[in-house]
């Protein structure tokens, strides 16, 4: 209900670990908004939140992070890695990010995961001999997308034994949203005791 996001400024830890990524170079109000499919009273919340924590700087060319938020986003890219737009599947916006020291997980529960928040679909891949395959054979993901397989490796940095994860939804926002919730079911024990404050 789109009424309530001025009154109630809402957001979740996943706009949160997109904004930590975000602005990495400065980026004003209406940009975040736009990107995270947020109102701007909600942003302007998490802004001042951030700003509470002493992780970011506002300037007249937008808002970005200063030395101690970038060395929390460091810490949170040791875990997983920023969502990177990939191309479309089935026609929607895809989004790619990397776990990096996955835990034992099984690809049917991530997929659900996915989808519980708002994607339309998800792909679980791991990196083997320096490329995306699906953990269940073994099968290459070039065989059967190759562009995508293409986009993922020119986008993200692979390393053996990494968990790739794939999502698509209705937009951007939720396409790269799902794929942090994904990333933060499987790693949200990793995750700096700050970021989770400002959910508090």
């Amino acid at each position: 209900m789109s009424w309530k996001r001025g009154a109630y400024p809402e957001f979740t830890l996943e706009d949160v670990v997109a904004v930590l990524f975000l602005l990495k170079s400065p980026t004003g109000r209406k940009t975040i908004s736009e990107v995270l499919g947020l109102g701007e009273g909600s942003v302007r919340t998490l802004l001042k939140k951030l700003s509470g924590l002493e992780l970011i700087t506002s300037a007249q060319r937008g808002h970005f992070l200063n030395k101690r938020g970038m060395e929390l986003r460091s810490r949170l890219s040791s875990s997983f890695s920023e969502a990177r737009r990939v191309g479309t599947v089935e026609g929607f916006p895809a989004y790619a990010l990397v776990v990096r020291r996955p835990p034992a997980f099984k690809s049917i529960d991530l997929r659900d995961e996915a989808i519980r928040f708002f994607a339309r679909g998800a792909m679980i891949l791991v990196v083997k001999n320096g490329e995306p395959v699906f953990p269940e054979d073994g099968r290459p993901l070039k065989g059967a997308m190759g562009e995508l397989a293409g986009a993922i490796s020119s986008s993200l940095k692979l390393s053996e034994g990494d968990l790739v994860i794939v999502t698509w939804a209705e937009n951007e926002a939720n396409a790269m949203k799902s794929a942090y919730h994904v990333a933060l079911h499987l790693k949200g024990g990793e995750i700096p005791e700050e970021i989770k404050s400002i959910m508090g």
